[in-house]
């Protein structure tokens, strides 16, 4: 029997989401045309960044810093509602870069399913509360994530990899510098390894 949740196939995400932490990347061309994979995307980019942002707390938390309550609000809450905000932004970027700059085939629809699928490892950032392997998940998230997602990408476009690439890295700058820019000592609005900005 099929586990549903608001119309939304839980079984078939866990598979998929299975299947992506054994490196099985068909899962991005099964997702690209399935319509019904386009909230359970977004979700995933929502639960996977908040997942990091908790993980950033409670490494704030195990360090002695003060403030937790406050560290939970501003970089978990509001942090990750601003990273998933720009996630959108970080998409748009990719979707005109390939579009118009580069003249190739994307479809947002599809784009949203697999860069959704794609951000799955954002959630590794729960593992940063881990002493001593904490700045080093985090920065080895960040590259996990930039990593499928262009190979996500390029399962949603019939551009080169090269002009792919282009326009990941662009959409990803843009993502890290305003995330890194939202973080001072007195207020961070990020999640994840950008909660080590001004401890650092």
């Amino acid at each position: 029997m099929v586990s549903q949740m608001g119309g939304m196939d839980v079984n078939a995400l866990v598979q998929r989401l299975r299947r992506l932490a054994m490196l099985d990347t068909s899962v991005f061309d099964e997702v690209r045309t399935d319509a019904a994979s386009t909230l359970p995307a977004i979700l995933i980019v929502v639960a996977a960044t908040l997942l990091s942002g908790v993980g950033g707390w409670l490494w704030w938390i195990f360090g002695g810093y003060s403030d937790s309550g406050t560290i939970l609000g501003k970089s978990v809450i509001i942090g990750t509602i601003v990273s998933v905000i720009l996630w959108f932004v970080w998409l748009g970027i990719v979707y005109v870069m390939l579009g118009q700059v580069f003249r190739a085939r994307v479809d947002s629809r599809e784009l949203v399913r697999v860069m959704g699928f794609a951000a799955a490892p954002l959630a590794l950032g729960l593992l940063m509360c881990i002493h001593k392997l904490d700045y080093g998940i985090g920065i080895a998230v960040l590259g996990i994530l930039f990593g499928t997602t262009q190979i996500a990408i390029q399962t949603a476009t019939d551009a080169p990899a090269g002009k792919a690439l282009a326009a990941n890295a662009a959409g990803f700058a843009v993502w890290v510098i305003v995330l890194n820019l939202l973080v001072t000592r007195d207020n961070i609005l990020a999640p994840g390894v950008f909660i080590f900005a001004p401890v650092f």
